[in-house]
């Protein structure tokens, strides 16, 4: 009976993208570069937005591909191949250690014990080795069995490697009592030491490679590789950018020059263009202002505004490659910055059938409620300027790179290893979500109150991080960043969607007057866009979430330690912020379930001002006495 080997597309950028070691079962494999992925054509995800940003001229989505993907790939020649790995495996029940080969595969079945007559299914070694640079490589287990100042003259000069992994009892329970052991000499060696820093440095040099490529392929690496667990957080760091498709979105000019050059004239317009010569261009410039005319006599591009003189800017823009020369604001570099004044004034739905968003009105509802929720209600609108509900959204995914040990964007390897891209790899998610603003006036009181040594230890501990992709820390990040996750929590119990559907999006620059967060349902399968998220935001429905969650968030099950503590979490970068109160799932945030604070929120027993919801968290207890 053949196994099941599959995998979700949308897990094909994160967490099991290019590089990423993926455990199905007891077989292990990690996904080979997209120059292995057997693909053509023209690319087909498109957002011009995030082309411009990443430096590309499209995405594309995964190949569906059939089970042989994954072990045989690259002599099936699969569209989408992953490679068996580590190759280093072990038989659970005689313990023989087996280099692996491709060869060795066969269709549907996994890798079994050629000495055990029940053909035991062999599994993979827990360790592996990584660079900085990227690299992944197995373990050198058998020069590893053979290193050691105890070691013999015979077993040092031992060629004929033939391992076994044992368990020694004698030795405790610790990775001192898992041995690498030699059958032919017997040195032997255990794994107490495999995971410290330089371990392998006496005894073993970067590859340069990748599991599933050829020495030859292989650029120098001065990096000294380390031993990770398999599972590992930072055996990987995938770097995902993603953007929200709001190309008609905005009012801004680039929605102008793709609605023109979506155009079914428009290719005759610049193929006539193309042949204009400033030295002898009469008889060339009519011909274009001919086909210029041809494609105004389309009536809505004049609704539009497009004049003859908009079309000629664009056409002499599409020369220099700058929007601006021609007078058409181009996007703007900050992703997050087009997306807040799409939601700030959403566009008529009509212009972008992927991007249908509409203000909530607040103020009828507000008269709707009894005479005891008044008070709250208006604690309420004092500290939230804007409720936007997006009833459809289409959000793209980019793979750009990735890291392993320590995030840094400065060195990341490509999905493409070492070629510049002329696409990434990618996925586009159609969804809903809610977003919210605050208000920016009540937003400045509180930062003007918030004691500036608040948050000191955390950033601190930020500027000594490895985690270079995190923001710098304010108190208005913190803030939103809080209230997020405790909303979204809040938000699983109310509407049904899972802890993982759900993920969220900031928006936090004072320079641009932006103080909001979107949360948006992250699934790119049926939990999409149900409605019932969108229905969360309405206001009878958010008034109550807000009030719930903010309760739930006044006592955590691990206080008074988790209110209390100056530091906690990943590298000490949360303050009154655990899992039983403030973090989520792994995939719904964007910052590592870091620079996260109740006591921003709602305040502390000693301080309760420096709460930003604190007044109101006041009035909903005095609306329930």
């Amino acid at each position: 009976m053949a196994i099941d080997r599959s995998i979700r597309r949308s897990q094909t950028v994160s967490p099991f993208g290019v590089g990423g070691v993926y455990d199905i079962g007891a077989e292990s494999f990690v996904a080979m570069d997209t120059t292995k992925w057997k693909v053509g054509g023209d690319p087909d995800i498109r957002l011009p937005r995030l082309e411009k940003l990443l430096r590309v001229d499209g995405f594309r989505s995964a190949p569906i591909a059939g089970e042989a993907s994954f072990p045989g790939a690259i002599r099936a020649g699969q569209p989408l191949p992953y490679y068996r790995f580590p190759t280093w495996l072990f038989c659970p029940r005689c313990r023989s250690m087996i280099k692996w080969k491709l060869g060795m595969e066969e269709k549907g079945k996994p890798p079994r014990c050629a000495n055990c007559a029940k053909k035991v299914n062999l599994v993979p070694m827990r360790f592996m080795a990584v660079c900085k640079a990227g690299h992944l490589m197995d373990v050198p287990w058998g020069r590893w069995a053979h290193f050691g100042s105890d070691k013999t003259e015979a077993q040092r000069r031992c060629r004929d490697h033939v391992l076994e992994f044992i368990s020694d009892p004698n030795r405790g329970a610790g990775l001192q009592s898992l041995v690498v052991r030699c059958r032919k000499c017997a040195a032997r060696n255990d794994l107490e030491r495999l995971p410290h820093k330089d371990s392998l440095k006496p005894i073993f040099k970067c590859s340069g490679t990748h599991p599933w490529q050829s020495p030859d392929q292989a650029p120098a690496c001065d990096q000294v590789p380390q031993v990770v667990q398999r599972g590992a957080s930072n055996a990987y760091y995938p770097m995902v950018v993603s953007a929200i498709d709001i190309r008609a979105g905005s009012n801004s000019g680039n929605d102008l020059i793709e609605t023109i050059k979506a155009h079914a004239k428009w290719p005759l317009v610049s193929g006539v263009y193309s042949m204009f010569d400033e030295h002898d261009s009469s008889s060339v410039k009519t011909m274009i202002q001919k086909s210029v005319d041809q494609m105004l006599s389309d009536g809505a591009l004049i609704n539009l505004g497009v004049t003859s003189d908009t079309i000629w800017k664009i056409l002499q823009g599409s020369e220099s490659g700058e929007g601006k020369e021609f007078g058409v604001d181009a996007y703007s570099d900050d992703l997050l910055l087009d997306e807040w004044k799409a939601f700030i004034e959403p566009p008529a739905p009509e212009r972008n059938a992927d991007f249908i968003a509409e203000i909530v009105d607040l103020e009828s509802f507000g008269c709707d409620l009894a005479v005891h929720e008044m008070a709250a209600w208006k604690e309420f609108r004092k500290l939230i300027a804007q409720v936007t509900l997006a009833r459809k959204l289409r959000v793209v995914r980019a793979l750009k790179g990735f890291n392993r040990l320590e995030p840094e964007l400065e060195r990341l390897t490509p999905p493409t290893l070492g070629v510049r891209p002329g696409w990434l790899p990618a996925t586009e998610i159609f969804g809903e979500g809610i977003f919210i603003a605050l208000d920016l006036e009540e937003l400045n009181a509180w930062e003007a109150r918030l004691p500036p040594e608040h948050l000191k230890v955390m950033k601190k501990n930020r500027n000594l991080s490895s985690l270079g992709f995190l923001p710098e820390i304010s108190p208005r990040f913190v803030l939103l960043h809080t209230l997020s996750h405790l909303l979204m929590r809040q938000l699983c119990f109310e509407c049904g969607y899972s802890s993982s559907s759900l993920t969220e999006r900031l928006y936090c620059d004072p320079a641009e007057n932006m103080a909001g967060l979107l949360i948006y349902t992250a699934s790119a399968d049926s939990e999409g866009a149900l409605g019932g998220l969108v229905r969360e935001g309405l206001p009878d429905r958010l008034y109550g979430t807000f009030k719930s969650a903010l309760f739930r968030a006044t006592w955590c099950s691990n206080d008074p330690i988790c209110s209390e503590m100056p530091q906690q979490g990943v590298q000490g970068l949360n303050k009154a912020a655990c899992h039983a109160c403030t973090l989520v799932a792994e995939t719904s945030c964007d910052h590592a379930n870091s620079l996260l604070d109740r006591s921003v929120v709602l305040g502390t027993f000693d301080k309760p001002s420096i709460g930003y919801f604190r007044k109101f968290a006041e009035k909903i207890g005095e609306s329930l006495a």
